[in-house]
């Protein structure tokens, strides 16, 4: 019971420091957390569940390993990728707090794609050899559905901050990726 409560005593505890730095008492800030959830009316059900969760939007994956999948990844700007990735089988895995879901080999001069899940954000990292670009996707547009046995998601990203350690050059790219995995 006892670790179930840290996470809501960190969402809380963030929401006080939140509000105090906006200069909200903490039951304002609480009445704008509230309000949140009469947002959902006119949301599918997994997007609504997802927005009255723990964090609005992330998903929660039980522990399971992946045998198939794909990411189609369009990437336009400072690099570019267009491209259908196949899952990383060995490096696809839930935990149950925490998932990391690879297309491709994360460095390789071939296009990559990590989309990592925790408890309280969804993460994408895109790469072709050098170039990459990270988007939390509280920067995106999208979402995530989770079965029994699947997952499917889209998103889509704009004006993502990319950087080639090769010739140390930031950029920006717009970032579109959809994306299944299959579990036994």
């Amino acid at each position: 019971m006892k670790a179930r409560l840290l996470p809501w005593a960190a969402v809380l505890a963030l929401s006080v420091i939140n509000a105090s730095c906006s200069g909200q008492s903490a039951s304002e800030s609480e009445s704008a957390v509230d309000s949140g959830a009469a947002n959902t009316a006119g949301l599918p059900q997994s997007e609504a569940d997802m927005r009255t969760g723990p964090v609005a939007g992330v998903p929660v994956i039980s522990a399971r390993t992946y045998v198939d999948g794909s990411a189609t990844v369009k990437v336009t700007g400072s690099f570019a990728i267009d491209e259908a990735i196949p899952i990383n089988k060995p490096a696809s895995y839930s935990d149950g707090s925490m998932t990391w879901l690879q297309y491709g080999v994360s460095g390789a001069e071939t296009p990559n794609i990590l989309v990592t899940v925790s408890e309280v954000e969804v993460g994408i990292i895109v790469g072709h050899g050098k170039p990459t670009a990270t988007a939390e996707v509280a920067a995106c547009k999208g979402g995530m559905e989770v079965g029994a046995n699947t997952i499917s998601g889209h998103y889509t990203c704009p004006g993502i901050t990319s950087y080639d350690p090769s010739n140390s050059q930031m950029g920006k790219v717009d970032i579109e990726v959809s994306l299944t995995a299959k579990s036994p």
